[in-house]
């Protein structure tokens, strides 16, 4: 579980004149209020996510959820789980992604990140999880380099050129365009009052006299 930031809301002009009964709901309409906000804010950015991304998957698009409020604890949490969080956070921040241990490639036991050229993808533009696999099964298919030194996977032409199927580089660079952040921080501006005033309608109206 992984947030990107928080963002902090402040009830005291939305209680300020109210009498002893609705004072004693405050603490439960808050909670309701911040659960309510932060589901909003979830929707808002998984429905957010095909303009920000080309076609992106189910895992990626069901990545943000959200913990709920309490009446002794008036804090509610929208966030990216932690397997979606490893790749989101640099569409988040920025920065240089680098491989992982267990993700490497290249030759000679280098590491590398592999990014895809003219290898088969699926319906969401990824490289099928087999598919290097299957293409390093291939006669015409070798992994090394090239002869301007690019290492990757080569595919060899009848005509004796190479195809980039997939090649390797050391690192990459993001720019931040998630927007998670900003876009929760939009919601909670304009949801946190009226569901503030709805929460607490339905506290008063059910509260004991």
């Amino acid at each position: 579980m992984t947030k990107f930031g928080e963002v902090k809301a402040d009830f005291g002009p939305l209680t300020r004149g109210l009498d002893d009964l609705a004072k004693r709901q405050v603490p439960f309409a808050v909670a309701r209020t911040l659960t309510s906000v932060a589901q909003t804010a979830a929707v808002a950015n998984r429905r957010a996510l095909p303009s920000v991304f080309d076609r992106p998957t189910p895992f990626t698009t069901n990545a943000f959820t959200i913990e709920a409020a309490r009446k002794g604890r008036p804090v509610a949490r929208v966030f990216a789980k932690q397997r979606q969080a490893e790749y989101l956070r640099l569409q988040e921040t920025g920065g240089t992604r680098h491989p992982e241990p267990s993700k490497l490639g290249g030759t000679g036991g280098g590491q590398a990140l592999v990014i895809p050229r003219a290898i088969r993808r699926n319906v969401f533009g990824n490289m099928p999880r087999r598919a290097l696999a299957t293409a390093k099964a291939r006669k015409d298919v070798f992994v090394g380099k090239s002869e301007g030194g690019t290492g990757g996977f080569w595919r060899r032409l009848a005509d004796g050129a190479l195809q980039p199927l997939a090649v390797f580089v050391p690192s990459a660079k993001y720019k931040p365009r998630l927007g998670f952040q900003a876009r929760t921080a939009k919601v909670v501006r304009a949801t946190l009052a009226p569901a503030f005033r709805e929460q607490l309608a339905k506290a008063i109206a059910t509260a004991r006299r």
